[in-house]
């Protein structure tokens, strides 16, 4: 009897907009049994319209149209593709690039003059917060990359990824990836003068991070990245034909059980094994997609991070 009732009404019975549930609301109140006549609404010309009686129709789930307004908000639907901003594509980022690359997953990198199809990020003239912000727009994750050694703006350079954090988390980003120093590097160049200012530019991001994205922060803390086809001088490395000959060694098992009981110091930083600059990327994106723990630091939790990628 109900299909052969529906099939008499026309599909304007069904096109419902808000603004008619709001004017019919009493005639939704009212009981079918006693008060159809009432529940029959008219429109401004005085014809009978079908909608305000099949409002009433107790169990009857009628379908609406609500026109919406896109959300300005990022789209946190699980079935959304990834998308990552990588900030400063040099030799780690680049390798960061590339995995994300191999993954399929969209990327946008910076440099700090904009070579190679990157966007120009200058960390000394932009506003970094604010660039950030918009770069990230969309994006679920930020990958920081940059870094400074060795030069008179190491503070400066490497305290930028605190004010890119703050930008990346009024943007809307979920997960921000830092690739920073080891604890114990960081307490054993503590008097080391040179190195003093890129170690305070590396401490004050970190704890701006950590701030920003409490509980959706990963800290990566090797000791060493060796990698390339070359040895450079900055930032420090070793080619990866050399590196890998010292990771092999380092990482036996007689050298980092010696290493493991060591108290923290020289000794035990020039017995941690180096990492593979490919395993950093891995631990990296492996962050960015919510794959490992909050803070790498140690060369067993990078390459296990890593591992999540293989």
């Amino acid at each position: 009897i109900l299909a052969t009732f529906l099939r008499q009404w026309n599909a304007e019975a069904f096109g419902v907009s808000i603004d008619l549930i709001r004017t019919r609301s009493r005639s939704r109140l009212a009981k079918v049994c006693g008060a159809t006549r009432h529940s029959v609404s008219h429109d401004d010309d005085g014809s009978s319209t079908r909608r305000g009686f099949l409002l009433t129709l107790p169990g009857l789930a009628l379908p609406l149209v609500v026109n919406q307004q896109p959300s300005l908000a990022n789209d946190d639907s699980p079935n959304k593709p990834p998308k990552i901003l990588v900030l400063g594509k040099g030799f780690l980022g680049s390798q960061v690039c590339s995995t994300l690359a191999d993954l399929g997953i969209e990327t946008i990198a910076t440099t700090r003059d904009g070579r190679d199809g990157t966007v120009a990020l200058d960390f000394l003239q932009d506003d970094v917060s604010q660039k950030v912000e918009r770069l990230a727009f969309g994006c679920s994750a930020v990958i920081s990359c940059v870094g400074a050694i060795g030069t008179k703006h190491d503070k400066a350079v490497n305290a930028g990824t605190g004010l890119a954090a703050q930008g990346a988390k009024r943007a809307g980003v979920e997960r921000f990836v830092y690739i920073t120093v080891a604890t114990e590097v960081k307490e054993f160049a503590r008097d080391v003068e040179f190195l003093q200012e890129y170690m305070s530019g590396k401490t004050s991001s970190r704890e701006v991070v950590l701030e920003e994205f409490n509980g959706k922060a990963v800290l990566i803390e090797p000791t060493f990245i060796y990698g390339g086809g070359s040895f450079e001088l900055n930032p420090p490395r070793v080619a990866s034909f050399y590196g890998q000959l010292i990771e092999g060694i380092l990482s036996s098992n007689p050298i980092r059980n010696v290493e493991r009981v060591l108290s923290p110091g020289f000794v035990k930083i020039a017995l941690e094994p180096p990492v593979p600059v490919e395993d950093v990327a891995k631990a990296a994106v492996a962050g960015a997609l919510g794959e490992t723990q909050a803070i790498l630091d140690s060369y067993d939790k990078i390459k296990q991070a890593s591992s999540q990628l293989a």
